[in-house]
């Protein structure tokens, strides 16, 4: 689903030039999670009258082989201020932060960062030159999240942008924002979530909970099972041929596959918890054993001393 609001912008796929090696992506996508934090940010910012017209955070997620698509996963908050003279960014939180995550094991690395305005200035092009550093080799993306909304519904627009040095001797001011086609991405398992949210607000009833949608996930998730268990009756009792597509799928939802076979990777889910429990049972039955051997020959020992 495209998050970029209509556009007379062109988006040009440039060849790698001398001061850059490697081409700007064509495609960002974005979790849901990431435009909620992001949205939470920005209700959460100071009030104050000298406080900045906008919140800035750093984007994390991955890259592709190519480095045409970048997936982004994660975010988190970091301080700034900035007026009509200057701008100032906590660049030694962004940088404790990004050694915390490093400690807790987060696979994502910095891809770019976001702003919840819609508008590019001349502080834009130095924070984007900034975190253009943090992601060098690669280039930095920047998503503006327009968080104004009018009464027709209007607003709420996310883009995507790259940027390119201009001039001779480029300067960090001095940049040009090209924009890159945006996308939200989702697992099927999210889209009750995310339906609920998008959705009209349900009015709950004084006599009954407030759950309809709830009663109807789960009226749709028991249909589809239903489907499941009359497809795989069928295949047991030759009334239908079995489709190897549909069996791969079935024991993927059962967790018995692993992510990728083809790195030979152990296999997770039921199997995994087959495993572990045979595995306990036979560490068991081993300590049981030695136990009753240590007490046989502890009573043979007595003996031969008496």
């Amino acid at each position: 689903m495209s998050l970029d609001t209509s556009s007379s912008a062109i988006h040009l796929n440039l060849p790698p030039t001398s001061t850059s090696q490697l081409r700007p992506p064509t495609l960002i996508t974005v979790h849901p999670s990431v435009i909620a934090s992001i949205l939470t940010h920005h209700s959460r910012r100071p009030t104050e009258a000298d406080s900045s017209p906008r919140v800035i955070g750093t984007l994390m997620g991955s890259r592709s082989e190519n480095g045409q698509e970048v997936d982004v996963r994660a975010c988190f908050a970091v301080p700034h201020k900035e007026d009509e003279n200057q701008i100032a960014v906590d660049m030694p939180f962004q940088q404790g932060m990004m050694q915390l995550l490093g400690k807790t094991g987060a696979k994502e690395s910095i891809v770019g960062w976001y702003a919840t305005h819609p508008d590019l200035n001349a502080y834009s092009a130095l924070i984007q030159n900034y975190f253009s550093g943090e992601t060098s080799p690669h280039p930095s993306i920047h998503l503006t999240i327009d968080t104004e909304l009018d009464p027709s519904g209007k607003g709420l627009g996310v883009k995507g942008w790259v940027s390119t040095q201009l001039g001779l001797s480029p300067k960090p001011e001095n940049c040009a924002f090209l924009p890159v086609p945006v996308v939200v991405k989702y697992a099927e398992s999210e889209r009750a979530a995310l339906d609920l949210l998008t959705g009209p607000a349900p009015t709950p009833s004084p006599s009954l909970p407030p759950l309809p949608t709830l009663s109807a996930s789960l009226g749709q998730l028991s249909e589809l099972i239903d489907n499941c268990l009359a497809y795989v009756q069928k295949v047991n009792s030759g009334e239908q041929s079995p489709d190897p597509e549909v069996g791969r799928y079935l024991l993927e939802g059962l967790g018995r596959w692993s992510s990728s076979s083809e790195r030979k990777e152990d296999e997770g889910g039921i199997k995994a918890g087959l495993q572990d429990t045979l595995t306990v049972s036979y560490l068991s039955n081993l300590v049981r054993s030695q136990i009753e051997l240590s007490g046989r020959l502890a009573l043979l020992q007595q003996t031969a001393a008496q």
